[in-house]
């Protein structure tokens, strides 16, 4: 009897052990995969499909070293554009074509850039070379072959700078950038040409051995009518430094300058192809990667990565569908590699009908970078909130699913010290995913779609370690990062494609969900402003502004829809934006009463009652680069250096303001209305100052100013 109870009590123990051990491991089970639009076998099937070291093997073939351009890719097909239609023929893509647009100026190509070291004993050392880094030859130099003294003028960007020193008919060293200095140094003080060191996008001090690109600028490539134009060299920070070093200690320094230059006439090259809808549908879906940012500049990162992950979606996304993993999408989806900005605008200019059907896009403009080595994160760039839209909300869950499941999770360490689903390729690393989900910010493709209306976000990995420089190159990204950029572009832009009346209500429930969590946030941020003594009439503002532009995404999506899914998610936005908004009103004044702010209503001031007479009513586009989300990135394009160099805080701000009021201006809203989403958007602003932009806008004939009905 007394052996039976013993086994009893050791039988009772070892059941409440595994009783035990069981609810440890149902603990440690409380973070599951997190739920999307897609079910879970149908991601891993675009998980397992989509290829790291196929988008990494594109970006080889596009830009895995700088190649000197031969003189008949002017006159034919650049190399990367027919790369790109090539392999778009033999994935199966279809109305695979590239797109010509005439320039109307020729285009520079580099052939020799050298500069010689000579020494008093007869002897030379090459410091740099075009041959060995394309960068080091500045875009706009002219052929020359000289040989005179160096001579050192600091940054050499301000004309006292050049006090004192005699630079005509010498080469001067310089640590500003190489085109302003260009336009003192030689147009002003008569200098054979400019060596600079200058690497203002990359990072000298950590990598002293990259070179920075940039150009001479300032009247086209080679300089306006009447303007002397020579050469730019850049070397890097550390020969810079070290050349600067001996001639401050007043070593006397000759130098050799080799520099062979063409322009050809050259056109406009726009690689483009499609995934066919099944006709149910005319509206279409695109997704950009900019093939050329100048053609003489060539970034593994920036932006072969983004073209190499665009062909691997469209790739990948065929083949499920020819397997009958997917269905095929309801609308045409459309892909262009293009020249940055200046490719996209002028397709989009050429075929106004198919912008009017495009409903989102999305750019993918330096991705799948490697984050141990850039130190940075993938980030989704919203829409401006002049054009809140459900692209926003479809890749944010997509994001929010990888970075969930390709991290360790100290809540399920007793299942395994390892991802929950890991989506990794092969040849890459076993980083996790790191992820940022960002408001608007401009300079990529994505702005010339917003530019002509069109709903688009960017995917970007900030920052770079090699942004703009020589050291922009393959062994900077990481396939697995690229797998991951592919999968969610194929799980993004299907899920879109593919809406059907019921999809389109699943995505209104997404976007409704993450607009509960945001309008929240600015509810914080209005109790904020008013424990911080600020206007309780600025407060009111934030809500209400948020509840507008919620409500705009959550109707975004009846654009998928059919008429009776419209008809609900009209209703569904109404109900969110009226009940929300009197709820956190009530709440945010409570809060008034408790810290004593001033919640009586104040009287209009004059500006505010002419601003609230007045709606601008758009007569012409926007000028180029004004209304579309920010700029940069053109065809060879740099800022003028005969410019003063704005405050780039400043140059920001009034870039960003300008194109948000532009955005604003739907034909509906006044100026006391755009004044107040705009102030919602980047701070409180004057009112004045908004009127005065429309009627500067309106003197030009971009705008008219109608009385408020």
């Amino acid at each position: 009897m007394r052996y039976w109870h013993a086994m009893k009590s050791r039988i009772t123990c070892l059941l409440l052990a595994i009783a035990v051990g069981t609810m440890g491991t149902a603990i440690a089970q409380d973070e599951p995969n997190p739920k999307t639009l897609i079910p879970q076998s149908t991601l891993e099937a675009i998980a397992n499909e989509v290829s790291g070291t196929l988008a990494f093997q594109h970006i080889i073939e596009l830009a895995g070293y700088e190649r000197d351009r031969l003189a008949e890719e002017y006159k034919t097909t650049y190399r990367e554009a027919a790369y790109i239609e090539k392999m778009a023929r033999q994935y199966g893509l279809e109305d695979v074509h590239i797109e010509r647009f005439k320039l109307p100026t020729k285009t520079w190509d580099g052939e020799q850039g050298d500069m010689w070291l000579l020494s008093k004993d007869g002897s030379k050392r090459l410091v740099s070379s075009y041959r060995d880094i394309a960068a080091s030859l500045a875009p706009g130099s002219k052929s020359t072959d000289v040989t005179a003294e160096l001579v050192w003028v600091g940054k050499g960007t301000d004309k006292r700078d050049y006090v004192d020193k005699n630079v005509a008919g010498k080469v001067v060293l310089a640590s500003g950038a190489v085109g302003r200095v260009h336009n003192l140094a030689v147009r002003e003080f008569g200098a054979a040409g400019v060596v600079s060191f200058a690497n203002e996008t990359g990072k000298p001090i950590d990598h002293p051995d990259e070179v920075g690109w940039s150009n001479l600028g300032g009247g086209g490539r080679g300089g306006g009518a009447g303007q002397k134009t020579t050469f730019g060299l850049i070397l890097s920070h550390r020969i810079g430094t070290e050349l600067a070093d001996r001639l401050e200690a007043h070593e006397s320094m000759n130098v050799k300058i080799v520099v062979k230059a063409t322009e050809y006439d050259a056109d406009m090259q726009v690689p483009t192809a499609i995934i066919k809808g099944t006709g149910e549908s005319d509206q279409e879906i695109a997704m950009t990667g900019h093939l050329f940012e100048g053609i003489a500049k060539q970034g593994a990162l920036d932006d072969a990565s983004g073209c190499a992950t665009a062909l691997e979606v469209a790739r990948a996304w065929k083949k499920l569908i020819d397997d009958g993993v997917l269905p095929r999408p309801k609308r045409t989806v459309r892909f262009l590699w293009v020249p940055e900005i200046q490719g996209t605008t002028a397709y989009l200019q050429r075929y106004p009908e198919e912008t009017k059907r495009i409903v989102a896009a999305i750019s993918m403009d330096m991705v799948g970078e490697d984050v141990t080595k850039n130190h940075n994160s993938l980030h989704l760039f919203r829409t401006p909130y002049s054009l809140n839209h459900f692209i926003n909300e479809v890749p944010q869950q997509f994001f929010e699913y990888v970075g969930d499941t390709n991290r360790e999770k100290v809540q399920n360490r007793r299942i395994a010290y390892s991802f929950r689903y890991p989506i990794i390729d092969p040849q890459g690393t076993h980083d996790p995913f790191y992820f940022n989900i960002d408001k608007h910010y401009g300079s990529s493709d994505h702005s010339a779609f917003l530019r002509f209306g069109v709903p688009a976000i960017l995917l970007n990995n900030w920052p770079d370690v090699g942004y703009h420089t020589s050291e922009d190159r393959i062994y900077n990204a990481d396939p697995t990062q690229l797998k991951r950029a592919a999968f969610i572009g194929v799980a993004s832009m299907s899920t879109m494609a593919g809406a059907t009346d019921a999809g389109a209500m699943r995505i209104a429930e997404v976007t409704m969900g993450q607009a509960a969590q945001r309008t929240g946030v600015q509810l914080g941020l209005a109790l904020q402003m008013l424990g911080d003594g600020g206007s309780y009439a600025e407060a009111v503002n934030l809500v209400r502004q948020a509840y507008i532009r919620e409500a705009e995404a959550i109707r975004s999506a009846a654009t998928l829809a059919d008429a009776p899914g419209k008809m609900k998610i009209e209703a569904l936005a109404k109900a969110f934006a009226q009940s929300g908004e009197a709820s956190d009103l009530a709440r945010l004044q409570q809060y008034a009463s408790f810290v004593g702010a001033d919640v009586s209503a104040k009287a209009s001031t004059a500006d505010e009652a002419k601003a609230a007479k007045l709606v601008p009513v758009r007569l012409k586009p926007a000028p180029q680069g004004g209304g579309g989300g920010g700029g940069g990135g053109a065809q060879g394009a740099a800022p003028d250096p005969t410019a003063p160099a704005p405050d780039p805080a400043e140059a920001s701000r009034r870039q960003y303001d300008a194109m948000e009021m532009r955005g604003f201006a739907d034909g509906k809203r006044s100026i006391l209305d755009i004044r107040n989403a705009l102030s919602a958007e980047y701070g409180p602003h004057d009112v004045a100052k908004v009127i005065e932009f429309f009627e500067g806008a309106a003197k030009t004939g971009e705008f008219e100013l109608k009385p408020n009905q």
